[in-house]
Formats: structure tokens, sequence, C-alpha cells
């Protein structure tokens, strides 16, 4: 913001003399400035440095404030339920057992993007991959990434919902915000109905993000070789194409925390 020049006792600008900021006391330079259509010279005095780091300042302040409401907004729409809206990389209970695969979790949210590489966590029920899985979304969407985490048998169960009523428009929105989103999990493949229905809505989401190279994870209870009978050959291929496996099998935190 420039400053108003001092005037001369007759009201006529000084050239070129600096004077003080009002806000810090520190010298700002005058200039002169010749205006077109006959309006002759006019002085003014230059921006102050405390002038510029305000204006940064706020600039700063507004741009963590998008972010944060960015975060919002990603949270809104990311499948994260009740029970696992607090789910941290560093409130997972870690153990000489689960150390390794935490850390890989940590370094796969970290280095995101990778060219479409996402990661497969499989093991017994309780073990915490939803946790995980959790924490990576978590971590993802306050860098400001677009990542969704979805139960496989309730997407399901939701998408079959559209079709009963005059809402195909909704089943379009979930299907494009699952295609296009950045990061996607799906949490408990393997667990819904092994219908023809069930593959091919899959493998449409699927193959639609691998096509763009657009990172799938998973979570899972089945073994690969359990995964490839219930999923089908098209959808493991393009998953074992894209993604690290690691296996999960440590004892239950549902039945430690139970005890």
């Amino acid at each position: 913001m420039a400053v108003a020049p001092p005037l001369t006792d007759n009201g006529v600008p000084r050239p070129n003399e600096p004077r003080a900021c009002q806000r810090c006391g520190h010298r700002v330079e005058a200039f002169t400035l010749e205006l077109p259509m006959g309006l002759g010279p006019r002085t003014f005095t230059g921006e102050c440095p405390c002038e510029r780091e305000r204006r940064a300042t706020d600039a700063r302040e507004r741009a963590a404030a998008e972010h944060r409401e960015r975060v919002r907004a990603c949270f809104r729409q990311s499948g994260i339920g009740r029970r696992h809206e607090a789910a941290s990389f560093e409130n997972f209970t870690t153990s000489p057992a689960t150390a390794a695969v935490v850390d890989v979790c940590r370094a796969f949210a970290t280095a995101f993007p990778q060219g479409g590489k996402g990661l497969t966590l499989s093991g017994p029920a309780g073990t915490g991959k939803t946790h995980l899985a959790v924490a990576v979304t978590r971590a993802l969407i306050d860098r400001g990434v677009s990542a969704v985490i979805v139960n496989v048998p309730m997407l399901l169960l939701t998408f079959r919902g559209t079709f009963s009523g005059d809402r195909p428009e909704r089943f379009d929105r979930m299907l494009d915000l699952l295609c296009r989103c950045e990061h996607l999990v799906l949490d408990d493949l393997g667990r819904e109905r092994p219908t023809e229905w069930a593959q091919e809505t899959l493998y449409l989401v699927v193959n639609a993000r691998y096509q763009e190279c657009l990172a799938t994870s998973l979570t899972t209870n089945l073994s690969p070789v359990e995964l490839r009978a219930r999923l089908g050959e098209p959808i493991l291929d393009r998953l074992a194409e894209t993604n690290q496996g690691y296996w999960c099998q440590w004892p239950s935190h549902r039945r430690r925390s139970a005890r």
C-alpha cells in the first residue's frame, strides 16, 4: 500500500522525499511518476517491507484456512466411520510383529503418489488392517490428496439400493468419486457376496483406476489364492501388477482389547 507523500507549506508534494512508515517507523523512499493526459507529476511512497510481510502472512493464513477446509471436505466424503475417525499411525498398537507393516504404510503415505502403486494388507480378522488403511487415508487427506476408503460389502449394498428407486444419478456420482479420487481403499475385499454382478461392479472400479494410473489399495482376510478364486483373474492381475502385498499375521487387536 502506497503512503501519501509529505507536503510543502503550499500543499505541493515534496518530490522523492522519504518518510517513516506509520506501522514500524522504517524509512520508505518516495518516487515520482509523470501521469498521462496532462495530469502532471505525482509523487508516491514505496511499499514498506513490513507491509509486504503482512500481505505474505495474510496469504499464508488464507492458504492454511483453505487447506483446512479442503481436509474437512475430504473427510466428509472419505468413508471413515465413527469407530475409526480418530485412527492414525500414532495410536496404532505397535509391537515387534506389527512395526514393519506400520513403517511400510507410513512410507507409502509419505511417498505418495508413486505412479498408481497401492498396498494390499491381508491377514486374519481383528489385526488392525482397517485402522492402518484409515491412517493412510488420513495422512493423505492431510496432504491435500483426495483419498477415500469404502467397506466393499456395504458399498455394493448401497449400489444395489440406488437401483430400487428413481436415483440412478446417485450411483453415477458414487461411481465417479470412486473412479476419480487419487487414492481408494477397498476395505474388507472378499467379504461381499460372490455374485456375477458384484464381480463386474468391482472390475469396473478397479479397471477404471488401473487405466488412469490411480492407486487402489485394499484390505482383506483372504489369501491371494482365495482372492483370485473369489474375484477372478482380470481384477487380481491388475492389483497384482500395481500393489505390494503384506501379510498381517499377529494376534487380534479386538480380542486383546476385550479382555
